[in-house]
């Protein structure tokens, strides 16, 4: 009777060991599946980037700004730098005045 036990407990551990080896290996398989995945991303995106980089390059100022949103981002930001200089003089100018 003892003996079956034993060869029961013998038998779970190996089980379950096995078990764990095998679920290892696995989700080893996944992860590296998924790295593959993610750096095959990664290097279309790189490609992507890459030829909106030589697209930008070919146009001239003039061109960019006929681009619809260009224009409009543009002028905002022109905006938001007069906007920090004015701030920035006022503050320049009421420290001379102090």
């Amino acid at each position: 009777m003892k003996c079956i036990f034993m060869d029961f407990g013998k038998g779970f551990i190996v089980g379950l060991l096995t078990a764990v080896i095998v679920c290892g290996i696995i989700a080893g398989f996944i992860y590296s599946h998924n790295k593959n995945k993610e750096l095959a991303e990664y290097v279309e995106k790189q490609i992507e980037i890459q030829e909106m980089r030589e697209d930008i390059s070919s146009h001239s100022i003039d061109e960019l700004l006929e681009i619809p949103g260009v224009r409009r981002a543009s002028d905002s930001a022109a905006a938001e730098y007069e906007r920090k200089r004015d701030e920035i003089m006022e503050r320049f100018r009421g420290r001379i005045t102090d």
